[in-house]
């Protein structure tokens, strides 16, 4: 995990800031989970179909994606991307939170592996045609820009996460920070 910025670690470099923004990204879904029992987790207490187990499950299918374009490693999705990012939102049985939180650490550790590994976050990152008509027209998929849409899709969903969980308790996710953990 990123080491917290302080005047002994401060953030020198932007590779360091990125990360630092998606950690505070994630820190705010690890919040809003903060507390909840397993049911809680999967309760879908508004009018969207998203639970805060489904949201989680989604943003760690995202933050995998990014990392394994930016490595050129794929990922096996099968041969129908969408019916693929349907699938992320689906919590099995067998996906329990502690496991889905487990999955999110090992996202975050292979995102920082590649962004400390990557030589020029201005490097094109390729992207398939049925991925990139999902994006904007007109943008270079470089390193830097996918990372910065991470955030983006991160910040989104966060939020989308404290409404969720405001909905099942009226704790906001700001409030959590550091009051509890995961039952």
């Amino acid at each position: 995990m990123t080491e917290t910025p302080s005047a002994q670690n401060p953030i020198s470099d932007e590779r360091g800031l990125l990360l630092l923004m998606l950690d505070n990204q994630r820190t705010a879904f690890r919040n809003a989970m903060s507390g909840l029992t397993e049911e809680q987790a999967r309760s879908v207490p508004s009018a969207s179909e998203m639970s805060l187990a489904s949201l989680l499950k989604h943003v760690i299918d995202g933050e995998e994606a990014m990392t394994s374009r930016i490595t050129g490693a794929p990922r096996d999705v099968g041969d129908d991307p969408v019916a693929a990012w349907m699938a992320a939102w689906n919590v099995t049985e067998d996906e329990t939170v502690g496991a889905l939180l487990a999955r999110f650490d090992d996202a975050q550790r292979a995102t920082e592996a590649a962004v400390a590994a990557e030589t020029d976050l201005d490097r094109d990152v390729d992207l398939p045609a049925d991925v990139a008509q999902w994006m904007a027209s007109g943008v270079v998929f470089t390193v830097r820009y996918m990372l910065l849409h991470q955030i983006e899709e991160l910040a989104r969903h966060a939020g989308h996460a404290d409404i969720i969980r405001q909905s099942l308790d009226g704790a906001r996710a700001d409030t959590l920070a550091g009051g509890g953990s995961w039952s």
